[in-house]
């Protein structure tokens, strides 16, 4: 994570923030579970079995299942093309799905376990060498990085290196609060800010890589 570049780290807060938002509207709108924090739906449907709650035990399961299901279908998205962009298309058409099935009245379960996969997809963005280089939607190893960053920069190490994992965490902190005031004002309607962020960062990403590939293809003077 300590090589990843600048205008990357925008790229994973801004993402992270969206992961926020959408797990703050998802934990509203299921009634306490999550759609991209997989620890507390483990936590939770522990806690539900043992207490002889088995259907909440078992949409904790679910959950898990999808986001899992979510996480195989970025890695396998990411090996076509452009493996970034096409994590990043993917993401945004599962939201823009979970968006549509809101308006239907017909439509036979709740749309945000569509986000949840959306979310398990996401978390492929920067996939290297087959593992997560920069996680997105959960932050526990985040805080820890920073405060073992921390310790590095006390004994001479990187003085600041501790503090981007920290705005990491921060940025999916302040979307969960947005995302929270949304669906308290819009409900489902609180998808569409998401949704456009994600299409918007979509066609930045894929521009700023074609411009990169571009230039890596264009002869050198001299």
């Amino acid at each position: 994570m300590s090589t990843i570049r600048p205008r990357e780290w925008v790229l994973a807060g801004l993402l992270s923030s969206t992961a926020g938002y959408l797990d703050a509207v998802g934990f509203l709108d299921l009634g306490g579970y999550f759609v991209s924090f997989m620890s507390g739906n483990t936590t939770r449907m522990s806690a539900e079995a043992t207490t002889g709650h088995l259907v909440g035990a078992g949409k904790a399961i679910g959950l898990i299942g999808l986001f899992f299901f979510g996480s195989f279908l970025g890695a396998v998205v990411a090996r076509f093309r452009d493996g970034r962009t096409s994590v990043l298309v993917a993401t945004s058409v599962l939201v823009a799905l979970a968006l549509a099935a809101a308006h239907l009245s017909w439509f036979p379960v709740p749309v945000m376990l569509i986000v949840v996969v959306a979310m398990g997809t996401m978390n492929a963005t920067f996939l290297r060498e087959g593992e997560v280089s920069v996680g997105l939607t959960y932050m526990t190893g985040a805080v820890v990085k920073a405060g073992q960053r921390l310790a590095d920069a006390v004994f001479g190490g990187p003085r600041w290196l501790w503090l981007t994992h920290l705005v990491l965490w921060a940025s999916l902190a302040g979307g969960a609060l947005l995302g929270g005031w949304a669906y308290a004002a819009l409900g489902l309607a609180a998808l569409w800010p998401a949704l456009g962020v994600l299409v918007g960062t979509t066609l930045v990403t894929w521009l700023v890589r074609r411009a990169d590939a571009s230039a890596q293809l264009r002869p050198t003077a001299g």
